[in-house]
Parts: structure tokens; C-alpha cells; sequence
């Protein structure tokens, strides 16, 4: 009597979706990777995928596998740079940088994210800064967190040198020489391309003027959501009013912060010419009876609304005592939101 054994093989899509599951399981992944050939090309899709780099260890393994396994290269799709090693004794972290990343960086053809955070452009890793700018033409989201340039153009050149960038982040990002804005038109002439690609802009933390040098480099920007979570004082508004015209009716999600201790009216009007918007968020609005009078811009910023879309507006408050709501006009806010350019509001959110 013979006996036969019957050899099941999954689908290659069915293999795929069980490997997908595993993408933040990394032990679990290289445990893939060398079970079987067939697993392997998944598994290392995800291996190679967000690559996290904060010291030399981590970036000498990734320059080995690139230079010994060039194939992976166009794997890996997001890299994140930290310049604050884990450990304060690090010894290494000025290698890591200056030596590693400009070595990879070019092998980097794919790369779609890059995140550089706690990086001190300002005082050190100008070899750092060129290849980030001249290599990654592929990138299509920056995020920027914690790091100093030493000029203004050191900042503005790693953004415009990415034709394709669709997403900016900008967190806490400072630098210690300003390029005056008369010469931002002639600075970049090696970036002949002024219509950016942009989609999402987030500022947090980093100097109005930044909106100023976007409404005043870039002849279009097609911005979909926009994010000022860093105060801005009534005196700024004009910068904020130039980017907004600028980025005009393709501006669909609003949020920005106005200045509570610079009280003021608001003489200009912000957003007339995004009548395509459909979210508008007050952010960062502390309530206590300091501030009392000074929201009397927030009617002001309601009645300017021409977008027939807007489904939603938010409020998002902080306060002391629950009462100091009462310094809001509540009842001036409802008469404006109840006329008919809001007719397809949806929702208030406080």
C-alpha cells in the first residue's frame, strides 16, 4: 500500500495580505524573510520600508545592506534622521551624520518621507544639509522637527529643492541669519519651478515670516489643508492674508491660532477667497477673564466665510473656569452661522 502526501501552495496575494499584517513586527518579518524564498520579497517590503536612524550602529547595518544588497534600495520608502542620540555619551553621533548619511543618501532613489529631527544645521553637518537638498528628488513629504539653520536659505533650499513635495511639517524650526524678503524672488534661481505641489502645510512653532516667504516664492499653491498652530498677532495678519489668497479656492481644511495677548481688530479680510473651504478650526483659545474682550475677532473671522462648502467649524477651547465660555458671544455667533452661506453646515465643535 503506498501513501501520498498532497503539497498545498497559497497564492502569492493571499501570502502578501498575511505578510501586511505583520508590518510593525518586525522579528516576526525576518522570521518571514528566511522561511521561505517566496515570503521573502513581502517581508523585506516591509523591513525596508521606514527605516529610523538615531545613531551609528543603526546607520553603518543600513550602509552595509545598501552596499552589499543594492536591491533593497528602492524598498525603502520613509527615513527618519534623529540627531539627539539615546544615550548622552553617545561618541559616534558626529559620524552617524556627517560620514553615513551622505553615503546613503544617494542610494536612496525611492525615498517618498524624510523626517529630520533635533538636527543643529546651524553650527554643524553642512555635508548633511547638501545631500539632503541635492539627492531624494522623489520626496513627496518633509517633516522638519527641532532643528536650526544657520540662514534662512539653508531652511527654505531643502523645500524647494523637492519639485514633487505634496506634505510640509515644520515644528519648532529656527535659524539665526534672515534672508530680507526683497531678495527671496532672487535667491533660488536654481529652482526655476515656482509651482509648488504642495497639498498640506503644517506650521507649528516657527516664525510667521515662513507664510510670508510661501505667499511671496511661489507663484502657485495648490494647498488642500492648511495648519498655523503658532500664534499670530494681529500685526501678522497680513502675512496670513497673503498666503491665503494666494493658496485661493483649492483650500478645503483650515486651522490656525490668533495671538491672545496682542488683542486687536482684524481690518483685513482673511478669507474671503478660499470658497472652496470646508473646515475652519479655531485652535489654542484659552478662556479666562484676562483675555475677555479680545475674542470680538472671532464673529469677524465668521462673517468673512464666502465658501458655500463649509461642514464644519471648531472651537477648540482651554479655559480655568467653565463659565468663561460666557466671554464668547455665543448668541453673535449663532445669528452668522445660521445665514445661508452656511447653509450646508453640518457640525460646531467646541
Amino acid at each position: 500500500m503506498s501513501s501520498s502526501s498532497t503539497k498545498y501552495i497559497l497564492p502569492g496575494e493571499l501570502i502578501d495580505q498575511v505578510i501586511d499584517h505583520l508590518h510593525n513586527d518586525p522579528p516576526s518579518l525576518r522570521a518571514c524573510c528566511i522561511t521561505c524564498r517566496a515570503w521573502a520579497p513581502s517581508a523585506r517590503f516591509h523591513i525596508f520600508h521606514d527605516i529610523v536612524l538615531s545613531d551609528a550602529e543603526r546607520a553603518d547595518a543600513l550602509a552595509e545592506h545598501l552596499e552589499t544588497s543594492p536591491h533593497i534600495s528602492p524598498l525603502v520608502r520613509s527615513l527618519t534622521i534623529n540627531g539627539y542620540p539615546p544615550d548622552p555619551m553617545h561618541t559616534r553621533l558626529d559620524y552617524y551624520l556627517d560620514a553615513v548619511i551622505p553615503t546613503i543618501a544617494p542610494k536612496l532613489t525611492r525615498l517618498k518621507t524624510l523626517r529630520v529631527e533635533q538636527v543643529a544645521f546651524a553650527t554643524q553637518y553642512p555635508k548633511v544639509l547638501s545631500a539632503l537638498i541635492y539627492n531624494f528628488s522623489t520626496l513627496q513629504e518633509l517633516y522638519i522637527k527641532g532643528v536650526s539653520f544657520n540662514t534662512f536659505r539653508d531652511f527654505a533650499a531643502l523645500i524647494v529643492a523637492h519639485p514633487f513635495l505634496e506634505c510640509l511639517d515644520l515644528d519648532f524650526v529656527w535659524w539665526y541669519s534672515v534672508t530680507t524678503e526683497s531678495h527671496w524672488e532672487n535667491v533660488f534661481q536654481e529652482y526655476p519651478d515656482l509651482h509648488s505641489q504642495l497639498r498640506s502645510i503644517k506650521l507649528s512653532y516657527i516664525s510667521p515670516s515662513v507664510m510670508d516667504w510661501l505667499s511671496s516664492y511661489y507663484h502657485v499653491l495648490p494647498v488642500y489643508t492648511l495648519t498655523q498652530s503658532c500664534y499670530i498677532s494681529i500685526r501678522e495678519t497680513p502675512q496670513m492674508v497673503r498666503l491665503l489668497q494666494l493658496i485661493g479656492s483649492s483650500l478645503e481644511h483650515l486651522t490656525f491660532s490668533i495671538d491672545q495677548e496682542s488683542p486687536g481688530e482684524i481690518k483685513m479680510d482673511l478669507l474671503s477667497s478660499n470658497t472652496g473651504l470646508r473646515t475652519l478650526t479655531f485652535d489654542k483659545l484659552l478662556l479666562s477673564l484676562q483675555y475677555a474682550q479680545i475674542y470680538a475677532w472671532l464673529p469677524v473671522l465668521l462673517s468673512q466665510v464666502t465658501s458655500h462648502y463649509i461642514e464644519e467649524i471648531s472651537f477648540i477651547l482651554t479655559w480655568t473656569q467653565v463659565h468663561l465660555i460666557e466671554t464668547i458671544d455665543l448668541k453673535l455667533v449663532q445669528d452668522i452661522i445660521t445665514k445661508p452661506v452656511f447653509s450646508g453646515l453640518k457640525r460646531v465643535i467646541f
